[in-house]
């Protein structure tokens, strides 16, 4: 595990330069904690957190995103003797993301600790992708549920999962144009769009790339259609089925950060390998409802 961050918040400046060469020597990466690191950073590099109890704001803006299930923001909270810290640790909505220790004794237990605290980000990581596989076979089997629907649920999980708050993915049909199949702008549902070269989701049909937007106003490259986004940023990315594109998935909106990246591209791109089963046995599906019409 040497790929890992380790972000410090300590008051003893012994202590601190103390823990600072036991994470040197360890090859890890030392910071002291930041804003970005909280909110944003810990999504796309492994990080570790060692905060000083009477930093009790910087915990709170911990807690604050710890408290959604699918962050994990491991944090080791260091404290005195007669600290009453431990009552805030046993309040906090996911305890297990917190590892309450004396000040003077985690400097023995240090590299261990850090080592456990990110296995357990790791591990965490790894369930909610079984658990957003889990769902997306539990919504599938739903009998009455037709497979808009289906997508429209597992659109909802996937925002949740990117820390975006508007998406929408969009299919090929047999007559060659990209349909919305599921929004978080209902009323765009269903809507067909035939192949224009200006337009963001055709360019990622075309080059098979994702396409990351600061600023449509300003690129060049298309134009702005009226899609009603909050923000001007969004990222775009290819669907594939058996290594065929096959449509788009957009994003728009993030929560935690201004621009989309390819830690999110990559993490979309984990959903989507989920997704391409259920992808494939709706196109056999209307494969087979084809031929009894013929």
């Amino acid at each position: 595990m040497k790929n890992l961050k380790i972000c410090t918040a300590i008051r003893n400046k012994t202590i601190e330069d103390e823990i600072i060469q036991i994470i040197e020597n360890s090859g890890w990466i030392h910071s002291n904690v930041n804003m970005d690191d909280v909110v944003n950073e810990h999504r796309s590099i492994n990080q570790v957190f060692i905060i000083e109890d009477n930093y009790s704001q910087i915990l709170n803006l911990v807690e604050f995103h710890n408290s959604c299930y699918l962050n994990f923001i491991p944090t080791v909270v260091l404290s005195a003797v007669d600290s009453k810290c431990k009552d805030w640790v046993k309040g906090v909505k996911f305890p297990e993301k917190y590892f309450h220790c004396g000040l003077m004794n985690f400097r023995m237990i240090a590299p261990q600790m850090i080592e456990t605290m990110s296995a357990l980000a790791e591990a965490h990581k790894s369930l909610v992708v079984k658990r957003y596989r889990e769902a997306a076979t539990a919504t599938f089997k739903k009998s009455a549920l037709d497979f808009r629907s289906f997508l429209d649920e597992v659109l909802t999980m996937s925002l949740d999962i990117l820390y975006a708050e508007r998406g929408s993915i969009m299919l090929l049909n047999e007559k060659g144009n990209l349909v919305v199949e599921a929004a978080t702008k209902k009323e765009i549902v269903g809507i067909e769009i035939p192949p224009c070269n200006e337009n963001v989701a055709w360019t990622v049909v075309n080059t098979m790339k994702p396409i990351f937007v600061e600023n449509i106003d300003d690129d060049p490259r298309f134009k702005k259609s009226g899609s009603g986004y909050a923000k001007d940023y969004f990222m775009s990315i290819p669907i594939f089925l058996n290594k065929k594109i096959a449509g788009v998935f957009n994003l728009s909106d993030k929560m935690v950060s201004l621009l989309f990246d390819n830690n999110d591209y990559e993490k979309a791109n984990e959903l989507l390998n989920v997704l391409e089963p259920y992808l494939y046995i709706n196109k056999l599906t209307k494969y087979l409802r084809s031929l009894k019409n013929i």
